[in-house]
Formats: structure tokens, C-alpha cells, sequence
């Protein structure tokens, strides 16, 4: 039973009416809301193997059991490490369908409810196309929600989505320096004397 109730709330979250867009500050995606604590989730990603995320350390990564949301081929839910809460501060999604079809359709639906996108983030030769939109509540609060096709295999390819609360990011960052400030002060103290070493032979 509660599987089933969780597919429709994300069922009924990808394709939410546009009654979410007068609110102005979207935080839940595919019944995962941003700001929860991961371990309400833990039937549907994998928090026992969840690593560090590499150029955030103060994140820890959930890869998504694909299985139980249906559409989708994989993903993974970013929590907080530093602050000991392990609320959710990212989603990313990826979808079985990876035609440019599905995408433009998803696009349709977020500009029909957000309006047009805040920034093209894609390159140049429309071989990666992705748009941005920032939402900001009267409190301080932002997100970050990125719409990506790609096919570029280095890259994501097909279509996914990146929602991420970047408030909490900032405050897990803000954890993470005031807890390591000492050996951060080292870093990057170190200086290249030649650069035989990092040129391919």
C-alpha cells in the first residue's frame, strides 16, 4: 500500500497542475521533497552504500532503485553530511525515454508553469540543451531546477532533472569549512615546481 500511494504522489508531481506555479517556490519532484530527511526514502534509493559527493564533501549521494519510480532508469537523492539531519538538498533524475520528444514536452509543462527559463545552460551545438529556472521565497530561500537533454555520452545522456535547494547547500558548506577550517587552511599551499609531470607521454 505504501508503495502504490508513493508512485501516485510522483506520478501526480511530474505532472503537477499549474496551481504550483502561483506558489512561486517549488521543493518537491517526483514525491521527493527537498529539505525532508533522506531516510524517509530509504525504500527507494540506496542510503546504506551513499558515498561523499566529490567536489562537495559536505553532501553524501543516494543512488535511486530505479524499479520503484516508474519512467525512470536512475538517479539519486544528495543529503546533507555536516549538519546531522541528512535533509535532502538535491534530486536527480533520469528517464528510460531518451528522446528529445519527452523533453521538449516536460519543457512545455515547466514554462506553462514557471514561465521561461532564468538561463540556458547547454552548449553551444544543441548537442547537450539544458535550461534553468531560480525560484526565491520571501524568506531567503532558492532552488535550482535544471531541465538537461543530452546526447553526449559523457554527459547524461537522454533526459533528466536536477532540483536542488541551494539555501541548505549553503548551510551545509558553511558546516563543513567551520569543522575543517584548520585543514583547509593548508590547502592549496602546495605549488606546481614543473609541469613535466602533468603532460601526457
Amino acid at each position: 500500500m505504501r508503495r502504490a500511494s508513493f508512485l501516485f504522489l510522483a506520478l501526480a508531481a511530474l505532472f503537477a497542475t499549474p496551481a504550483l506555479a502561483a506558489e512561486g517556490f517549488p521543493t518537491t519532484l517526483a514525491g521527493f521533497t527537498l529539505g525532508e530527511s533522506v531516510e524517509h526514502y530509504e525504500d527507494y534509493c540506496r542510503t546504506e552504500e551513499a558515498i561523499p559527493v566529490s567536489d562537495w564533501p559536505f553532501l553524501s549521494e543516494a543512488q535511486l532503485k530505479p524499479e520503484n519510480l516508474p519512467g525512470v532508469r536512475g538517479g539519486s537523492l544528495a543529503f546533507g553530511n555536516c549538519l546531522g539531519d541528512k535533509r535532502l538538498v538535491r534530486i536527480k533524475l533520469k528517464f528510460n525515454d531518451h528522446s528529445q520528444r519527452l523533453f521538449n514536452r516536460l519543457y512545455d509543462r515547466y514554462e506553462a508553469d514557471f514561465g521561461k527559463p532564468d538561463k540556458y545552460l547547454g552548449d553551444a551545438f544543441k548537442n547537450v540543451i539544458a535550461w534553468e529556472w531560480l525560484f526565491q521565497d520571501g524568506k531567503g530561500g532558492r532552488v535550482s531546477l535544471v531541465l538537461m537533454w543530452s546526447r553526449e555520452k559523457e554527459v547524461r545522456p537522454g533526459v533528466s532533472i536536477k532540483m536542488t535547494q541551494e539555501t541548505y547547500m549553503d548551510e551545509e558548506h558553511a558546516c563543513y569549512k567551520a569543522k575543517s577550517k584548520d585543514s583547509m587552511g593548508k590547502m592549496g599551499k602546495a605549488r606546481i615546481g614543473s609541469l613535466d609531470a602533468y603532460v601526457p607521454r
